[in-house]
């Protein structure tokens, strides 16, 4: 009997290149916010304008989630941009907000 060798892992070797693409991501998606979601959100968002208050808000930016503890100065509900005094956020970046 002849003994086959290497021969036999050949169709393999097309899925070697393909490895990387087998990686875990590590980047975050940015989720699906339910109805109740953004109402809270634009309640929260509204009383810190008004009150002048501090919030937490948890944003994704390039894969990643960061904290933003600053005060809200405008919102601008046609661009859905929230102003605040040292960065400026679009709403559908919010993944979580506190106050």
């Amino acid at each position: 009997m002849n003994d086959r060798g290497m021969k036999k892992w050949r169709p393999f070797n097309a899925v070697v290149p393909n490895s990387e693409l087998l990686k875990k991501d590590e980047s975050i998606l940015i989720p699906l916010l339910s109805k109740d979601e953004i109402s809270e959100f634009e309640e929260i968002l509204k009383d810190s304008l008004y009150t002048h208050s501090k919030i937490k808000c948890y944003y994704i930016e390039n894969g990643k989630e960061h904290l933003l503890e600053d005060y809200v100065l405008k919102l601008d509900p046609i661009k859905k941009n929230i102003y605040f005094k040292n960065k400026i956020l679009n709403f559908r970046q919010i993944h979580r907000i506190e106050k």
